[in-house]
């Protein structure tokens, strides 16, 4: 667990928050393109969130971006959700990317049901290193622009 009691670890954890929101603000600006470019019907919606969590192995900071649709006719929400996140180990960091949707029903090339399209986790790093693989990550997410319309969501 992150403990701040002194001087390091108060630039750790300085150094931890400056990069996550740098990062969330990255991930926020490709999203929201993705959500302005793209159809994706009445009542869509483009949610932005930091969350910090407590887990067995350790605290996690996960910057999530999600994007909430609806099918022609249907009543339940389908999610395509873009996330990283850094957690902190005992044994070290953790840092993991992810994009998934949640289908209600097919959308595009999907099925109804629940697929990962981008997954990418590094264990037992330093905080250091895991901020840069971070920075890796998100930047690798920034380059799925083509996945509405792999989903079947028309350009503007």
């Amino acid at each position: 667990m992150l403990n701040v009691s002194g001087a390091d670890d108060a630039e750790s954890t300085a150094l931890l928050l400056t990069v996550m929101y740098r990062l969330h603000k990255k991930l926020g600006d490709f999203t929201t393109q993705l959500y302005v470019a793209h159809t994706f019907g009445d009542d869509s919606g483009l949610v932005h969130d930091i969350v910090i969590e407590r887990h067995a192995a350790g605290p996690e900071l996960r910057l999530y971006h999600r994007f909430s649709f609806f099918a022609e006719g249907d009543a339940e929400v389908s999610e395509l959700r873009f996330s990283a996140g850094v957690t902190m180990t005992s044994a070290g960091c953790i840092v993991e990317a992810t994009v998934d949707v949640y289908l209600e029903r097919p959308f595009g090339e999907f099925g109804a049901d629940v697929h990962t399209l981008y997954f990418e986790r590094i264990d037992q790093l330093s905080l250091t290193d895991a901020l840069s693989c971070l920075e890796e990550q998100v930047t690798a997410l920034c380059t799925m622009g083509d996945i509405p319309n792999r989903l079947g969501f028309d350009t503007r």
